[in-house]
């Protein structure tokens, strides 16, 4: 049986501090940072309906005749299944400082409420970094039982072959041929001779004009990765003349009078112009089964078995509304 526990700490040279260091990750940026649209409670598909309406003026006239159009079409939201499972032995503590916590008797073996609590926050921690990159990153290309598609060959990281459950926003983005795309991307670059200003104002000539002016957290926002954040401030620091902060302070971020919105989620040189919000007004929108559903069981594998289990099930898309308000620009290819 495979197990995933490994303790390799068995040193005992005093009292264990009451605590565990857990690893730092990466956050659910885009959705804590209120990007994105979280649509909860879809069984199997959940349809977002769109109207617009054109071509409504004409001549005055006695008797009119019907002008123009008005369309209702929609976008689907179908969440995919993925899991999260593992299987380990509470007795592997027995080697651990935390062994005195344990339960002296054999049978009744389990983990000490403290290496518990900080086993399942550690596993909460993964997950909102599996969800954060997969929002953006995932392809169902990628899976090998699939098309078995090499991320390289699209532009993107080897490691994103592990985000395969669901399409996520960059590859519908691309396959879309409404998306306002920016011709001839390349690599963003930082500091004194960088082009990351440049490849900015060059996405942002291509913003729909209804789209301009809208301001502030609910308004249009420019989405980038964390390296391209980092890029941008630092080039602010260097190419503009009158310095626009102290270079010992963090960072306005703004571009334009913008909010620029870093999200670890993004891929380097990869970033939108659009309107994300944590309303029914985005223009990005996730779908989920329930809000219910997405927590971890933890429990005893079977009576008469001295493993345990954790175990999550989820349901996941994303979704674009107007593709046609979507700034994109990004080194990756469909």
């Amino acid at each position: 049986m495979p197990e995933a526990l490994e303790i390799q700490d068995t040193t005992y040279a005093g009292e264990a501090a009451s605590f565990m260091l857990t690893r730092a990750v990466v956050g659910a940026d885009t959705i804590q940072k209120g990007c994105i649209m979280v649509e909860d409670g879809i069984k199997k598909k959940k349809t977002i309906p769109r109207l617009d309406v054109t071509n409504i003026m004409q001549k005055r006239q006695a008797t009119p005749t019907s002008s123009g159009s008005m369309v209702v079409d929609a976008r689907a939201l179908e969440p995919e299944d993925s899991m999260a499972y593992l299987e380990f032995n509470p007795r592997d503590f027995e080697q651990h400082w935390f062994a005195v916590q344990m339960n002296p008797k054999l049978l009744d073996a389990e983990l000490p409420p403290t290496a518990e609590n900080f086993v399942m926050l550690m596993m909460m921690e993964r997950l909102n970094e599996f969800f954060e990159n997969g929002i953006w990153r995932s392809r169902k290309d990628y899976d090998p039982d699939g098309a078995g598609v090499d991320p390289t060959s699209k532009g993107a990281e080897a490691a994103d072959a592990a985000y395969l459950y669901w399409d996520g926003l960059i590859i519908k983005a691309l396959e879309d041929p409404n998306t306002i795309a920016v011709s001839s991307p390349v690599a963003l670059t930082g500091g004194a001779s960088g082009n990351i200003i440049t490849e900015f104002q060059r996405a942002y000539q291509k913003v729909p004009k209804a789209l301009i002016g809208k301001y502030g957290e609910l308004g249009l926002k420019l989405f980038i990765s964390i390296p391209d954040q980092q890029k941008y401030e630092n080039t602010m620091q260097l190419q503009t003349t009158f310095k626009n902060q102290d270079t010992t302070e963090r960072g306005i971020n703004r571009y334009n009078g913008y909010d620029v919105v870093p999200l670890a989620g993004l891929p380097e040189n990869t970033f939108f112009w659009g309107m994300g919000k944590p309303d029914t007004t985005s223009n990005l929108w996730m779908g989920i089964n329930s809000q219910d559903d997405n927590e971890l069981k933890m429990q005893q594998l079977q009576n008469n078995s001295e493993y345990w289990f954790i175990k999550g099930l989820f349901k996941t898309d994303v979704q674009i509304g107007w593709t046609e308000e979507l700034v994109m620009y990004t080194t990756q290819v469909a």
